[in-house]
């Protein structure tokens, strides 16, 4: 069973909100967050992910603090339109539009905690697509260096374009933990 909520490395891969914002409203105590018993690591509800994302789509003009924007939306999702919210009487901010990519890459998230495994036998524990022994990371590394999706497709036929883009969502909210492999100053010139 997946742990609920998101870690605010998680947050910040799938809202596309800078760590430190991130860390700073949780400090600030601007989103409320709670500790996970199990890991000892905060965790955050979808809607603190949703109101640091809706702060960061808002024009400059308009400030929203992340605590609002948690507030905003929480009543929203109480009244029953969480795809609308209201600032007064004055401002309507159509929720569906400005967070539809976000909560896309958050569908995206949550398959890949399903299809996304650890097995210490298969590839010494790294994160690979389950029933393969494609790593997560390399997916990752093969979008940051300039592949498209198709061309990954391609070279492995039995993945679906969804599968791969969770792969490089997890991926980027999950990266590898301790130093470097080998000695990495050797190769610098």
């Amino acid at each position: 069973m997946p742990t609920p909520g998101y870690t605010p490395r998680e947050v910040a891969a799938v809202s596309g909100v800078k760590l430190s914002a991130v860390q700073k409203a949780i400090t600030a105590r601007k989103i409320p967050a709670r500790k996970d018993r199990r890991t000892h690591r905060r965790r955050l509800d979808a809607t603190a992910l949703l109101a640091l994302a809706l702060v960061r789509s808002l024009p400059a003009e308009l400030h929203l603090t992340a605590h609002d924007a948690y507030r905003l939306l929480k009543r929203a999702q109480e009244a029953g339109e969480p795809s609308m919210i209201s600032i007064g009487e004055l401002v309507r901010i159509d929720t569906g539009k400005a967070l539809a990519d976000v909560r896309r890459r958050m569908a995206l998230y949550e398959r890949a905690r399903e299809r996304i495994v650890s097995d210490p036998e298969i590839m010494g524990g790294t994160p690979t697509i389950r029933g393969t022994r494609i790593t997560a990371q390399s997916v990752l590394g093969r979008i940051a260096a300039g592949d498209t999706i198709e061309s990954i497709l391609e070279d492995y036929p039995y993945l679906d374009r969804e599968t791969v883009e969770a792969a490089a969502v997890y991926a980027s909210a999950n990266p590898p933990r301790g130093r470097p492999a080998g000695k990495p100053w050797r190769h610098v010139s």
